[in-house]
């Protein structure tokens, strides 16, 4: 309780404290605004006067910091204009005199009622997102809700799966979803990473044994159950696509079969790859006999709140922050910005903006200025007579790699270059280094 005259502090808080609650009662808003930052509290009845003083900082400062805090405003004031611009800004109920018992616990037990709701709100948005998530996917589109019907169908079939979908839609999400209802008794979940792989010829052999990890081998030696996933198939360099055949044809159908299955990703132009003559069509053929294609996040916008509300909920766990929220604003920018990174872009966005929130409610100027401004702008780069070729090149492939906020399938349609290209210059340019860092 916020109030500068000592009678009515005392007066207002007897009665309050007769009731059964514990009431922190104040004289100074400097006080109060060190109080707020210390301890816990849900309900605040603040002198209007004080309210107003400073063009309302006190009442900035709990909606940033406190938005789901009751405020009741307590004053003499019975103009319904003035009453109304208080409620605009924030005050949930108006207290004027008298402050009898009955009219002070009327407005009290108003604003447990307040809290109460808020608490359901919080509990159902909970429901939701348990509602429409699935084996720890989040979506409520029509789109993902047949994704995971498919994912229960294929986990019963022991054919090679192709998930094809962008960078950071989740492929590598939904390749764990099929192992777990695949195996419900724990079984290894074994990953290569083509686009590590290094680009030169090897001796026969030499594929396992430099991509697989030492517990891959054991898998393949003993186990022989389990899934292997291979992500960014379509990063895999030619001389190597044989001996994967060869392995396919070993471990899947050969003398040797067992319950390995086989999941592979890859970006949308692998059908491209095979008719360049880059991508073997027998490697192609075996993989695509199941196929999932993978919405980006801009053809599925209505699960974006639900993903948010997730990322959210996650962060406030691993960081130990209060619980974060977002305002209407920041969430109308983030639903127009089409996340040319997907749900990944999402989530490291999220995460940004929280490790330098200062309150609980992250707006609209707390987003990076590239998704306010959705980079509709024309992008330039600082090209000048006498740089080498090299030099150039570095420069227009690490700009186009940030203004398409690092999305390299995007990047490499953009430059006119093969993918494998762009891999190889990021590479032989260092630009890993500054482009993540």
């Amino acid at each position: 309780m916020l109030e500068e005259d000592s009678f009515l502090r005392d007066k207002i808080g007897d009665i309050i404290t007769d009731e059964g609650y514990y009431v922190i009662r104040i004289a100074e808003k400097r006080m109060a605004l060190n109080c707020l930052d210390r301890e816990e509290v849900e309900i605040m009845l603040v002198n209007q006067k004080i309210l107003e003083e400073d063009s309302f900082e006190l009442l900035r400062f709990i909606r940033e910091r406190r938005p789901d805090m009751v405020v009741i405003a307590t004053g003499k004031d019975d103009d319904p204009q003035c009453i109304k611009e208080l409620l605009s800004r924030g005050v949930y109920d108006y207290l004027s005199r008298p402050f009898i018992p009955s009219r002070v616990l009327s407005a009290m037990k108003r604003a447990e009622d307040r809290i109460t709701l808020l608490e359901e709100n919080k509990d159902l948005k909970r429901k939701m997102i348990e509602r429409f998530s699935f084996a720890g996917i989040t979506g409520v589109s029509s789109k993902m809700q047949q994704i995971f019907n498919l994912i229960l169908q294929v986990a019963q079939i022991k054919r090679p799966i192709l998930l094809v979908g962008e960078q950071g839609t989740g492929k590598e999400t939904i390749a764990r979803a099929i192992h777990q209802y695949a195996f419900p008794e724990e079984k290894p979940f074994l990953k290569v990473l083509c686009g590590s792989l290094p680009g030169r010829t090897f001796s026969k052999g030499d594929f396992f044994k430099r991509s697989f990890s030492r517990e891959v081998e054991d898998l393949l030696g003993e186990a022989r159950e389990g899934t292997l996933y291979i992500e960014d198939i379509h990063l895999l360099p030619y001389h190597f696509q044989s001996e994967i055949m060869e392995f396919f044809d070993n471990y899947r159908f050969g003398k040797e079969s067992n319950s390995l299955r086989v999941i592979a990703s890859c970006e949308d132009y692998l059908e491209e790859e095979v008719r360049k003559g880059t991508f073997r069509n027998d490697l192609f053929y075996f993989l695509n006999a199941v196929r999932i294609q993978i919405p980006p996040l801009r053809e599925r916008k209505e699960d974006i709140p639900f993903l948010v509300e997730r990322f959210l909920r996650s962060i406030q766990e691993e960081t130990g922050k209060p619980e974060l929220r977002i305002d209407k604003e920041a969430m109308r920018v983030i639903m127009d910005y089409d996340w040319p990174g997907n749900i990944t872009e999402l989530q490291n966005t999220l995460e940004g903006v929280a490790l330098m929130l200062e309150g609980e409610t992250i707006t609209a100027e707390d987003l990076p200025d590239a998704i306010r401004k959705r980079e509709g702008q024309e992008l330039l780069v600082d090209i000048r007579v006498g740089m080498s070729l090299e030099e150039v090149e570095k420069i227009l492939i690490r700009e186009t790699l940030k203004a398409n906020r690092f999305n390299k399938s995007k990047t490499a349609r953009m430059l006119g270059i093969g993918l494998r290209t762009l891999y190889r210059k990021i590479e032989q340019y260092h630009l890993a280094e500054e482009i993540y860092q």
